[in-house]
């Protein structure tokens, strides 16, 4: 029997897994990033031996609440349904032990989905992908407005996601959803692997980006990109694969369907290859962020997991029991192994938190 706690998760799983979809109606963003700031109480870290990481709680800042971003200095983006099965969403950013409200900019809504090292966001407002960078929203490709969305940005301000290809009036096809690159102030499509979809993920500072796309035969799989190519990484022996993040090295991670079934596991792509992280419990799995030392984290079941030295763990066994956190959903890692997602803490509503390595 699924608990209210588990259902919570799986909830919250399904939300992150659907957020690259969601798009509300067009807005303009007049806002600059002056919302209101909330305090929230700061848990004691535990140091109870045998510990692996202390943990913060950031705070109960919303129901639906999702994390989407996190830079190396751990400060953490995401997005907050405006009002209880809204469609609309408020952006916030914590910062220095505090959470800003970036409400809806001005507008119908908006959401923050990653941070550069200069704290640079990106994400969506209303139906534009954005830019926030030295104190102004940047309205990405403007002179089209296509509807779409930005989902990550390198320390370079490069900017990555998707958009939609709105085709000549008149003509009899329909619309398509390309992945794109804006790099100083040019937007490159770039293209598919032969379907009418893709979708990127995520890009490192060496401009190396992934994602995934439609196949001509009609399957989803994950793609890396790299000096005007787009290679597809295949599966798993099945029919479907997404990558979702990758490190400064090229080594890639995501979700492939097994051979011969349709049940996805967590992958790790380098040098050529797609290995099979496996799943806590034999359940399915995905990995969602690598960092430069190749540790990874992602969802197993509605089970948060770090997979680090050739072994998945649950991510709940690494903090102690006295701490009140009943489950652990990781969103975002960084190259320092802070971990940043949504638990579920005594209260039994999802509070957003940031974990960070012990020292040795």
């Amino acid at each position: 029997m699924m608990t209210d706690s588990t259902r919570s998760l799986v909830g919250l799983r399904r939300q992150w897994l659907d957020s690259a979809y969601r798009q509300t109606k067009k807005m303009t963003c007049a806002a600059l990033l002056m919302g209101a700031v909330f305090l929230f109480t700061i848990q004691p870290l535990d140091a109870a031996s045998g510990d692996s990481y202390s943990i913060r709680d950031i705070g109960l800042i919303g129901p639906g609440v999702s994390v989407e971003g996190m830079n190396n200095q751990g400060e953490v983006v995401g997005a907050v349904p405006a009002s209880s099965g809204a469609t609309r969403f408020r952006a916030w950013w914590y910062k220095d032990g505090k959470v800003t409200d970036l409400n809806t900019c001005g507008g119908i809504g908006c959401r923050a989905m990653d941070i550069n090292a200069a704290s640079q966001l990106v994400g969506n407002i209303g139906r534009d992908a954005y830019i926030y960078s030295h104190g102004k929203f940047i309205d990405i490709a403007a002179y089209a407005r296509p509807p779409g969305i930005a989902l990550a940005i390198n320390d370079l301000a490069e900017v990555i996601g998707w958009y939609t290809l709105i085709p000549v009036r008149g003509e009899n096809y329909p619309s398509e959803r390309h992945a794109f690159l804006y790099r100083g102030r040019r937007f490159t499509d770039l293209g598919t692997l032969g379907g009418m979809e893709s979708v990127a993920t995520d890009i490192n500072n060496n401009g190396q980006i992934v994602g995934y796309s439609s196949t001509y035969a009609g399957a989803t799989h994950a793609f890396f990109y790299e000096n005007g190519k787009m290679v597809d990484l295949g599966t798993l022996g099945g029919t479907e694969s997404r990558a979702n993040s990758l490190n400064e090295r090229g080594q890639i991670v995501g979700s492939a369907d097994i051979t011969g079934s349709n049940k996805p596991h967590a992958f790790l792509y380098a040098d050529g290859k797609m290995t099979d992280l496996g799943a806590l419990d034999n359940g399915d799995s995905q990995a969602l962020c690598i960092n430069k030392t190749g540790v990874i984290v992602g969802m197993s079941g509605a089970r948060g997991f770090l997979y680090k030295n050739g072994k998945m763990m649950d991510l709940n066994t690494l903090l102690s029991t006295t701490l009140g956190w009943k489950s652990l959903a990781p969103r975002c890692l960084n190259d320092n192994g802070q971990i940043a997602g949504v638990g579920i803490f005594t209260d039994g509503k999802p509070h957003v938190f940031l974990m960070t390595p012990k020292s040795d």
